[in-house]
C-alpha cells in the first residue's frame, strides 16, 4: 500500500510540471498563405491565427534579393510583436485587422512573443519573353522563420529554437519600358544620350556615350561598345511623377540630375563583356541630307540592389538623327 501510495504521488507531481509543452499541439503554418493588413502580416489556419506587427521603417519585407544565408533580422519585442491565438470558432480578417474587433468568434487562448529573432530571405520570381529573351521580376517571396522565440502563454513558456512561419509575397514596382524610338537625342554638352517621352514617367540614358559610335564611315556596317561604368553606362530611372518640360534636355543635358520630378526607381546596367553582352550596337545610314543611327542594346542585364533582369536579347533603343 505504502508503495502504491508513493507512486500515486509521484505521478500527481510529474503531472503538476509545466514542460512547456503546447496546449494546442501541431501547429503549422508553413503551408498556408500569408496576407497583410498595413504593417501586419496573418496567417488563419482553421480556428487558429498568427501574426506579426513590423513597422514599415524597418524595412523587413523590402523588394530586394536577400544574399545566401544572409536575411534580415528583426528582433521581437518593442514596435515588433508576434502573437498567437486560438478561437472558439473559424476567425477572419476583422479579428486580426479590427479595432475593435468583432465579439464572435472569441479566443480562447493567446500567446504573445517576449523574445526571438524574425528572419526574412527574399527570392524573386521570373517570368520570361520568349520571343525576346527578356525577363522581368514577377513577384517577391519573402520566406519567415522565427529564431529562438519565447512565447508567453497562460500556463507558461514555449520556446522553439525554429519555427517556420512560411511565404509572403509582394508585388515589384511596374516598369513600362515604354519608349519611342524617335525620341532618342543626345546631349551635345556632356555626350549624354537619353530617350525619354515628354510628360512620360521614365527615362533611359548612357552616360559618357563613346562617340566612335556615330562615326559616319563604313555606313551600314554596325559599329559596337561595351557597357561599364565609366564609359556608356546605361541607366534607367522610373518617376514618381512624369516629365513635364517641353524639352527634355532640361533634365537629361545638365551638369546635375534636377531634383524634380523625383525618382522612384533606379536602374543601372552591368558591366559588359566584348562580343558577349551588356553591348550598344549602333548602325549609321544616310537620311536625306543626314545621317539616321540605329541604337540597339544587346543582351543587357539590368541591376538595382541585388535585384537583377534581363533587358533581351537585342532591344531597339532608339534611331538618332544627326546632320551632315
Amino acid at each position: 500500500m505504502k508503495n502504491f501510495l508513493a507512486l500515486l504521488f509521484l505521478l500527481l507531481l510529474l503531472n503538476g510540471c509545466d514542460d512547456g509543452d503546447l496546449t494546442v499541439e501541431n501547429i503549422d503554418f508553413a503551408a498556408v498563405t500569408a496576407n497583410s493588413c498595413g504593417e501586419t502580416i496573418y496567417k488563419f489556419n482553421g480556428n487558429e491565427a498568427m501574426y506579426m506587427k513590423i513597422p514599415t521603417s524597418r524595412n523587413a519585407f523590402i523588394n530586394d534579393v536577400t544574399l545566401s544565408d544572409s536575411p534580415r533580422v528583426i528582433p521581437i519585442g518593442g514596435d515588433v510583436s508576434v502573437t498567437y491565438r486560438a478561437y472558439n470558432g473559424t476567425p477572419s480578417v476583422a479579428n486580426i485587422c479590427s479595432s475593435p474587433g468583432p465579439i464572435s468568434p472569441v479566443a480562447t487562448t493567446e500567446w504573445i512573443a517576449t523574445s526571438g529573432n524574425i528572419e526574412i530571405s527574399t527570392t524573386a520570381v521570373y517570368t520570361t519573353n520568349e520571343t525576346t529573351g527578356a525577363t522581368k521580376i514577377s513577384r517577391f517571396i519573402h520566406n519567415i522563420v522565427f529564431k529562438n522565440i519565447v512565447f508567453s502563454k497562460p500556463s507558461g513558456t514555449q520556446i522553439y529554437e525554429t519555427f517556420t512561419f512560411g511565404a509572403y509575397n509582394t508585388t515589384p514596382t511596374t516598369l513600362p519600358f515604354s519608349f519611342s524610338p524617335d525620341d532618342v537625342k543626345i546631349c551635345t554638352n556632356n555626350q549624354l544620350l537619353y530617350n525619354a517621352r515628354t510628360n512620360g514617367i521614365e527615362g533611359i540614358s548612357i552616360e559618357n556615350f563613346d562617340a566612335n559610335l556615330l562615326s559616319t564611315t563604313n555606313l551600314g556596317v554596325a559599329k559596337t561598345g561595351v557597357i561599364s561604368a565609366s564609359s556608356n553606362k546605361v541607366v534607367y530611372r522610373l518617376f514618381k511623377e512624369a516629365l513635364t518640360t517641353a524639352n527634355n534636355s532640361d533634365y537629361f543635358c545638365v551638369s546635375a540630375l534636377p531634383v524634380f520630378p523625383p525618382i522612384n526607381e533606379t536602374w543601372i546596367a552591368k558591366a559588359g563583356t566584348a562580343d558577349v553582352n551588356g553591348l550598344i550596337e549602333v548602325t549609321t545610314t544616310t537620311n536625306g541630307t543626314g545621317y539616321l543611327h540605329t541604337i540597339i542594346l544587346k543582351a543587357v542585364t539590368f541591376q538595382k540592389g541585388n535585384n537583377t533582369f534581363y533587358y533581351g536579347d537585342s532591344i531597339l533603343l532608339g534611331n538618332l538623327l544627326t546632320t551632315i
